[in-house]
Protein backbone atom coordinates (compact mmCIF):
# COMPACT_ATOMS: atom_id res chain seq x y z
CA UNK A 1 0.00 0.00 0.00
CA UNK A 2 3.06 2.49 0.83
CA UNK A 3 4.47 1.76 -2.39
CA UNK A 4 1.70 2.65 -4.16
CA UNK A 5 0.45 5.69 -2.30
CA UNK A 6 4.22 6.93 -2.83
CA UNK A 7 3.83 6.39 -6.37
CA UNK A 8 0.73 8.31 -6.68
CA UNK A 9 2.68 11.45 -4.78
CA UNK A 10 5.10 11.35 -6.97
CA UNK A 11 2.55 11.69 -9.81
CA UNK A 12 0.72 14.70 -7.94
CA UNK A 13 3.97 16.11 -7.08
CA UNK A 14 5.04 16.06 -10.69
CA UNK A 15 1.76 18.11 -11.73
CA UNK A 16 3.40 21.30 -9.43
CA UNK A 17 7.04 21.26 -11.36
CA UNK A 18 8.53 20.09 -7.93
CA UNK A 19 11.44 18.10 -8.21
CA UNK A 20 13.28 18.55 -5.40
CA UNK A 21 13.50 14.97 -3.81
CA UNK A 22 14.33 16.15 -0.32
CA UNK A 23 11.34 17.93 0.09
CA UNK A 24 8.88 15.77 -1.82
CA UNK A 25 9.85 12.65 0.22
CA UNK A 26 9.92 14.12 3.79
CA UNK A 27 6.33 15.41 3.13
CA UNK A 28 5.51 11.60 2.10
CA UNK A 29 7.02 10.31 4.81
CA UNK A 30 5.16 12.67 7.31
CA UNK A 31 2.30 12.34 5.77
CA UNK A 32 2.11 8.78 6.26
CA UNK A 33 2.78 9.11 9.77
CA UNK A 34 -0.30 11.38 10.00
CA UNK A 35 -2.29 8.84 8.67
CA UNK A 36 -0.72 6.11 10.49
CA UNK A 37 -1.46 7.42 14.23
CA UNK A 38 -2.46 4.56 16.52
CA UNK A 39 -5.94 6.56 17.37
CA UNK A 40 -7.09 6.25 13.94
CA UNK A 41 -8.93 3.27 12.99
CA UNK A 42 -10.80 4.26 9.98
CA UNK A 43 -9.03 7.39 9.07
CA UNK A 44 -6.06 5.65 7.94
CA UNK A 45 -3.82 4.92 4.99
CA UNK A 46 -6.48 2.69 3.25
CA UNK A 47 -9.61 5.19 4.06
CA UNK A 48 -6.90 7.51 1.64
CA UNK A 49 -5.98 4.70 -0.73
CA UNK A 50 -9.63 3.79 -1.41
CA UNK A 51 -10.27 7.31 -1.69
CA UNK A 52 -7.77 7.56 -4.51
CA UNK A 53 -9.18 4.80 -6.32
CA UNK A 54 -12.55 5.74 -6.01
CA UNK A 55 -11.78 9.33 -7.34
CA UNK A 56 -9.38 7.57 -9.77
CA UNK A 57 -12.61 5.37 -11.31
CA UNK A 58 -14.81 8.68 -11.46
CA UNK A 59 -11.43 10.20 -13.51
CA UNK A 60 -13.21 11.46 -15.84
CA UNK A 61 -15.79 13.72 -14.11
CA UNK A 62 -12.81 15.59 -12.47
CA UNK A 63 -11.72 19.05 -14.55
CA UNK A 64 -8.82 20.14 -11.48
CA UNK A 65 -7.03 16.99 -10.92
CA UNK A 66 -4.01 18.52 -8.62
CA UNK A 67 -6.69 19.98 -6.36
CA UNK A 68 -9.18 17.24 -6.02
CA UNK A 69 -5.41 15.29 -5.44
CA UNK A 70 -3.90 17.64 -3.10
CA UNK A 71 -7.16 17.89 -1.17
CA UNK A 72 -7.71 13.86 -0.97
CA UNK A 73 -3.87 14.01 0.36
CA UNK A 74 -4.84 16.44 3.06
CA UNK A 75 -7.99 16.22 4.12
CA UNK A 76 -7.53 14.02 7.48
CA UNK A 77 -4.39 15.21 7.72
CA UNK A 78 -4.92 16.62 10.99
CA UNK A 79 -7.32 13.64 13.26
CA UNK A 80 -8.70 13.33 16.35
CA UNK A 81 -12.00 12.84 17.44
CA UNK A 82 -11.61 14.54 20.90
CA UNK A 83 -11.44 17.76 18.78
CA UNK A 84 -13.85 20.13 16.17
CA UNK A 85 -11.62 21.94 14.67
CA UNK A 86 -9.72 19.16 12.57
CA UNK A 87 -10.81 20.02 8.78
CA UNK A 88 -9.15 24.02 9.86
CA UNK A 89 -5.74 21.98 11.50
CA UNK A 90 -5.74 20.16 8.14
CA UNK A 91 -5.90 23.06 5.97
CA UNK A 92 -3.61 25.16 7.73
CA UNK A 93 -0.96 22.27 7.34
CA UNK A 94 -1.74 21.51 3.66
CA UNK A 95 -1.74 25.59 2.92
CA UNK A 96 2.06 25.70 4.24
CA UNK A 97 3.04 22.23 3.03
CA UNK A 98 2.03 22.72 -0.70
CA UNK A 99 3.27 26.41 -0.22
CA UNK A 100 6.88 24.52 0.17
CA UNK A 101 6.34 22.09 -2.43
CA UNK A 102 6.08 25.00 -4.98
CA UNK A 103 2.19 25.05 -5.55
CA UNK A 104 0.88 28.13 -6.20
CA UNK A 105 -1.62 30.45 -3.95
CA UNK A 106 -4.91 29.69 -6.49
CA UNK A 107 -4.32 25.92 -6.14
CA UNK A 108 -3.73 26.33 -2.30
CA UNK A 109 -6.72 28.05 -1.92
CA UNK A 110 -8.82 26.18 -3.67
CA UNK A 111 -7.78 22.75 -1.74
CA UNK A 112 -8.06 24.95 1.51
CA UNK A 113 -11.46 25.66 0.80
CA UNK A 114 -12.63 22.09 -0.28
CA UNK A 115 -10.68 20.86 2.71
CA UNK A 116 -12.97 23.30 5.02
CA UNK A 117 -15.83 22.05 2.88
CA UNK A 118 -15.86 18.34 4.35
CA UNK A 119 -17.09 19.57 8.06
CA UNK A 120 -20.28 18.93 6.35
CA UNK A 121 -20.17 17.25 2.98
CA UNK A 122 -23.90 18.13 2.57
CA UNK A 123 -23.32 21.72 1.85
CA UNK A 124 -20.95 21.09 -1.05
CA UNK A 125 -18.11 22.74 -1.97
CA UNK A 126 -17.42 25.55 -4.80
CA UNK A 127 -18.06 23.47 -8.27
CA UNK A 128 -18.89 20.43 -9.28
CA UNK A 129 -15.04 18.88 -9.03
CA UNK A 130 -15.47 19.61 -5.51
CA UNK A 131 -19.05 17.87 -5.02
CA UNK A 132 -17.26 14.47 -6.69
CA UNK A 133 -14.97 14.72 -4.20
CA UNK A 134 -16.80 15.05 -1.40
CA UNK A 135 -19.06 12.17 -2.97
CA UNK A 136 -15.93 9.94 -2.66
CA UNK A 137 -15.25 10.50 0.66
CA UNK A 138 -18.46 9.72 1.97
CA UNK A 139 -18.71 6.42 -1.05
CA UNK A 140 -17.81 4.17 1.88
CA UNK A 141 -21.73 4.50 2.83
CA UNK A 142 -22.69 2.94 -0.37
CA UNK A 143 -19.60 0.16 0.08
CA UNK A 144 -20.83 -3.48 0.16
CA UNK A 145 -22.27 -4.99 3.55
CA UNK A 146 -18.74 -6.15 4.61
CA UNK A 147 -16.87 -3.03 4.44
CA UNK A 148 -19.46 -0.92 5.81
CA UNK A 149 -19.51 -3.30 8.79
CA UNK A 150 -15.83 -2.83 9.31
CA UNK A 151 -16.31 1.33 8.73
CA UNK A 152 -18.92 1.03 11.41
CA UNK A 153 -16.68 -0.84 13.72
CA UNK A 154 -13.57 1.31 12.80
CA UNK A 155 -15.40 4.64 13.33
CA UNK A 156 -17.08 3.87 16.81
CA UNK A 157 -13.10 2.31 17.71
CA UNK A 158 -11.98 5.99 17.19
CA UNK A 159 -14.61 7.25 19.71
CA UNK A 160 -13.67 4.76 22.41
CA UNK A 161 -14.04 7.92 24.42
CA UNK A 162 -17.52 8.25 24.00
CA UNK A 163 -19.71 6.06 26.40
CA UNK A 164 -22.17 3.82 24.55
CA UNK A 165 -25.29 6.36 25.29
CA UNK A 166 -23.64 9.62 23.86
CA UNK A 167 -22.53 7.52 20.79
CA UNK A 168 -25.90 6.15 19.97
CA UNK A 169 -27.46 9.46 20.03
CA UNK A 170 -24.85 11.30 18.20
CA UNK A 171 -24.59 8.53 15.38
CA UNK A 172 -28.69 7.96 15.33
CA UNK A 173 -28.86 11.91 14.43
CA UNK A 174 -26.59 11.70 11.71
CA UNK A 175 -27.38 8.79 10.14
CA UNK A 176 -31.58 9.97 10.89
CA UNK A 177 -30.38 12.89 9.00
CA UNK A 178 -28.87 11.41 5.83
CA UNK A 179 -31.24 9.06 5.35
CA UNK A 180 -34.07 11.66 5.36
CA UNK A 181 -32.43 13.40 2.74
CA UNK A 182 -33.78 13.69 -0.49
CA UNK A 183 -30.49 12.29 -1.61
CA UNK A 184 -27.40 11.30 -0.30
CA UNK A 185 -24.93 12.15 -2.76
CA UNK A 186 -24.46 15.44 -4.46
CA UNK A 187 -23.38 14.21 -7.96
CA UNK A 188 -25.75 11.90 -10.38
CA UNK A 189 -23.29 9.74 -10.68
CA UNK A 190 -22.58 8.95 -7.35
CA UNK A 191 -26.57 8.68 -6.28
CA UNK A 192 -26.58 6.67 -8.93
CA UNK A 193 -24.52 4.04 -8.86
CA UNK A 194 -24.28 3.96 -4.55
CA UNK A 195 -27.60 5.81 -2.81
CA UNK A 196 -29.70 2.53 -2.98
CA UNK A 197 -27.10 0.19 -1.05
CA UNK A 198 -26.20 3.40 1.05
CA UNK A 199 -29.99 3.48 1.73
CA UNK A 200 -29.40 -0.19 3.43
CA UNK A 201 -26.65 -0.19 4.87
CA UNK A 202 -27.91 3.12 7.03
CA UNK A 203 -31.16 1.27 8.11
CA UNK A 204 -29.54 -1.73 8.79
CA UNK A 205 -26.87 0.32 11.31
CA UNK A 206 -29.84 2.19 12.69
CA UNK A 207 -31.71 -0.78 13.57
CA UNK A 208 -28.16 -1.91 14.81
CA UNK A 209 -28.14 0.96 17.20
CA UNK A 210 -31.50 1.15 18.14
CA UNK A 211 -31.33 -2.80 19.21
CA UNK A 212 -28.49 -2.09 21.32
CA UNK A 213 -26.21 -3.72 19.67
CA UNK A 214 -22.58 -2.45 19.73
Amino acid sequence: MIDALKARWRTHVQMLGNFNADVVGRTFDNLCRSYSEPHRHYHTLAHLTALFDCLEAHGEEIGDAPRVAFAAWYHDIVYDPRRTDNEAKSAERAMKELDDLGADNTLRSHVVQLILATKDHTKGGRDYDDDVFLDADLSILGSDEAAYRDYVKNVRAEYAHIDEQAWKTGRSTFLKKTLNAPRIFRTGIFEGELAGQARKNIAWELAQLEAGVG
